[in-house]
């Protein structure tokens, strides 16, 4: 069965990008590879810009993402955390040459700039839930902040350190995706015997 015009379109798109490592590609070129008339296209999305944040929004959820990401709030919430942080890992790992080039274009302020600034505040809000169910169950450090703990660990997941560390610096992807979530669960969560020292304290 064929796919809907719509969904031709968003898988092109995706297909040029992720081969090219770039969003420089024209509304032109997803026409021809998606099999349909550039005034279909139109049809569909007004813009490039448009285009390219539905192409990002798409792909969380057709690599199955969103549905995994959900699937950690039936967890506890440390085991949920360091869960939600490695599907993390996995998806970056798919998408990184997307990622790099959306970033790049969210630097130059180019078209692709609203898919990555999209993307990257719905991952913020991911970790933020997280976090949030971390400091209900008294398992986020005191001297942290919701709002500081999620911007902490946002910060650290960025595409661009991945990118450096394993392209750049020849990093395992296991290697970084291992020692960062440690840090990261390190530097905001307390653990039992943590707690329990507190709990005597008081």
């Amino acid at each position: 069965m064929e796919e809907p015009t719509r969904e031709r379109i968003l898988s092109a798109a995706w297909q040029v990008a992720r081969e090219r490592g770039s969003v420089d590609f024209t509304l032109a070129e997803v026409a021809t590879l998606a099999r349909v008339s550039r005034q279909a296209l139109y049809l569909h999305f007004d813009n490039r810009a448009g285009l390219l944040l539905e192409m990002a929004r798409r792909i969380d959820h057709t690599s199955g993402f969103v549905g995994r990401i959900a699937a950690t709030r039936k967890r506890a919430a440390l085991p949920a955390f360091r869960q939600v942080l490695r599907l993390w890992y996995e998806h970056l790992g798919e998408i990184l040459p997307v990622a790099l080039a959306l970033e790049a274009a969210a630097i130059t302020a180019d078209e692709g700039a609203k898919a990555y600034e999209d993307r990257m505040q719905a991952w913020h809000e991911t970790l933020r839930m997280s976090i949030e169910a971390l400091a209900d169950a008294g398992q986020l450090r005191p001297e942290w902040t919701v709002d500081q703990a999620t911007d902490w660990a946002w910060a650290r997941t960025q595409p661009t350190s991945y990118a450096c560390l394993v392209r750049q610096r020849l990093w395992s992807v296991k290697a970084v995706t291992d020692r960062t979530i440690g840090s990261i669960v390190s530097d905001l969560t307390t653990d039992r015997r943590e707690q329990a020292t507190r709990a005597g304290r008081g």
